[in-house]
């Protein structure tokens, strides 16, 4: 980067502050600075695809400008801000800490910063500030992911962050979700839609998710609604059916009616295999294995079929379907064109390219 502040007295003037960060980004800043009895500063600052944040999990490139101001202890900060791309990846948010009996002997504290004398809000020698005035505006853009937590989605939207009187921040604004996938139950299921409502709390926003399963010939798939804190995950149809109708239709794609009780046994104990997986520390078995799809149905022969599937894109699909009761598998490629339009090729013990159009009455 590049600086030029000529000293005078009691004032020192940023002539030329030019930073050049990763992936090309730019930092400006201009104005003066006033030291002595009457600290005051006045800053203009401009971004230009500047990376606020540079981590390997937290990256946000932004642009746009804002004013500085620092006088009689009081910080004002009023702006506008445009977010050109980024990443947020929260996978590895519960990293293994110590247990609050562990005590490790002879580690070095952390210094603690010198505590701050406040005049009452009229400035001090050391330059406390005793308030701070923030007015900044947020465009998310159409370009951050968010990606953890089951979630995988780009992000949309406005927030509004100000400051009150305790100092702290508040933020106020819709961010929604932009064609996002959300994986529950072992379902790699579409956003359909997704919003995020901040009211105040910048930690505690409002949630309201409905994701879908795309290849089912009904509306199935999962809601999630109240906070980040305390989600509730719940299963959703339209029309709405029971529980356990939901979920077969979640898991297997088809409906509950011909399926006999080893079928049922065996889908019910996947359930509880991805159930115990969703609510353990790491990743579910399957997705660690890349697999998006168990499910357990029927063949014209009325043998029972165990189908794994991997999700590629929105309407492309790969599986994997064997009997129990037979020597061979199938590979099945399954194209969702429009609608209730699919194109399927399969090869293996059954070699055969299948259009299928599927319709129901209410």
């Amino acid at each position: 980067g590049t600086l030029r502040v000529p000293l005078r007295d009691t004032q020192a003037t940023i002539e030329r502050f030019d930073f050049q960060g990763e992936g090309g980004g730019v930092l400006r800043l201009r104005g003066s600075v006033g030291f002595g009895s009457a600290q005051q500063a006045r800053l203009q600052l401009v971004a230009e695809k500047f990376r606020a944040l540079d981590r390997v999990d937290r990256r946000v490139a932004v642009s746009g400008s804002a004013a500085v101001g620092i006088q009689a202890g009081r910080l004002s900060v009023n702006g506008n801000f445009t977010v050109d791309e980024g990443l947020i990846d929260v996978t590895s948010l519960d990293a293994p800490t110590l247990d609050n009996d562990v005590l490790v002997i002879g580690r070095a504290e952390p210094a603690r910063p010198p505590r701050a004398v406040s005049d009452g809000g009229k400035g001090s020698e050391t330059g406390a500030l005793a308030r701070s005035d923030v007015d900044v505006r947020l465009d998310l853009g159409r370009a951050l992911r968010l990606r953890g937590r089951g979630l995988d989605t780009r992000l949309g939207g406005k927030l509004h962050i100000t400051s009150h009187a305790a100092g702290m921040l508040a933020v106020r604004g819709t961010v929604n979700t932009l064609d996002g996938t959300y994986t529950a139950y072992g379902q790699n299921l579409a956003i359909e839609s997704g919003v995020i409502s901040f009211t105040g709390d910048v930690a505690n926003p409002r949630l309201d998710i409905l994701a879908m399963r795309p290849d089912a010939d009904i509306r199935v798939g999962v809601s999630v609604t109240g906070n980040p804190i305390n989600p509730r995950v719940r299963l959703y149809s339209d029309p709405d059916l029971p529980e356990l109708d939901k979920f077969t239709w979640l898991m297997t794609g088809r409906a509950p009616e011909g399926m006999g009780r080893d079928q049922a046994a065996l889908l019910q104990r996947a359930a509880v295999a991805l159930l115990a997986g969703e609510r353990g520390n790491g990743d579910s078995f399957l997705k660690k294995f890349g697999i998006d799809e168990l499910s357990v149905g029927n063949s014209p022969t009325g043998d029972t079929v165990v189908l794994i599937g991997k999700q590629l894109s929105k309407n492309l699909s790969v599986a994997y379907e064997r009997g129990l009761s037979t020597t061979g598998g199938n590979v099945a490629l399954l194209y969702r064109v429009a609608g209730w339009f699919t194109v399927r090729a399969r090869t293996g013990s059954d070699n055969s390219v299948d259009v299928i159009w599927r319709w129901r009455w209410d």
